[in-house]
């Protein structure tokens, strides 16, 4: 499995969507509880400046944050980060919140299926629909099937959320996102 490959394709599906986002959408509710679209978008440029700090030794950066430079900043964070991340950065320990501290490799796998299913996240929230890439989707369900179902991995305060049932005929996207405690239900506008 190419990690890096992989997770450019996830970083460029992602950022097409945010580029998408229009004004009003940034506090649409999402499938994340109690996070907007606006919460979403911040959260993976807060990931890309932490993880590419730790990967290159450099102080994180501060980012525009107005929702109309949002779009602007994901694209940039996520290009540095994806340089950040060579065969350098992958022999490294990142430390990584409730998963504590992680390989480089590893770090990369949890980014990219966090990224991939923010993807879809942001797709349902803004009431369209989520085309899955089954390469990407099925690489991602490979790595979150080894996730713990213990907390602070799971559950309340946790990354994820205990996993729900998919349905029998789930395609690999379906499957991932009732991995991680999501469901296809429609979500209410706040």
């Amino acid at each position: 499995m190419d990690l890096i490959a992989l997770t450019t394709r996830a970083h460029r599906a992602t950022g097409a969507t945010i580029a998408g986002i229009g004004a009003d959408d940034w506090d649409r509710s999402t499938p994340c509880a109690e996070w907007t679209v606006r919460d979403i978008v911040k959260h993976l440029i807060e990931g890309h400046d932490s993880r590419t700090a730790q990967a290159t030794g450099h102080p994180m950066k501060s980012r525009p944050s107005a929702d109309d430079e949002l779009a602007g900043s994901y694209e940039a964070s996520s290009a540095e980060f994806l340089a950040a991340f060579d065969g350098e950065a992958l022999e490294k320990t990142f430390d990584f919140g409730s998963f504590g501290p992680l390989p480089g490799k590893n770090a990369l796998a949890v980014l990219f299926v966090d990224t991939l299913t923010h993807d879809w996240d942001l797709n349902t929230a803004l009431g369209r629909e989520h085309r899955w890439d089954d390469e990407l989707a099925t690489a991602a369900l490979k790595v979150a099937g080894r996730y713990p179902d213990v907390t602070p991995v799971r559950g309340p305060g946790g990354a994820f959320d205990h996993a729900v049932e998919a349905p029998p005929d789930a395609g690999p996207g379906a499957r991932l996102i009732a991995l991680l405690g999501r469901s296809a239900r429609p979500i209410p506008r706040r």
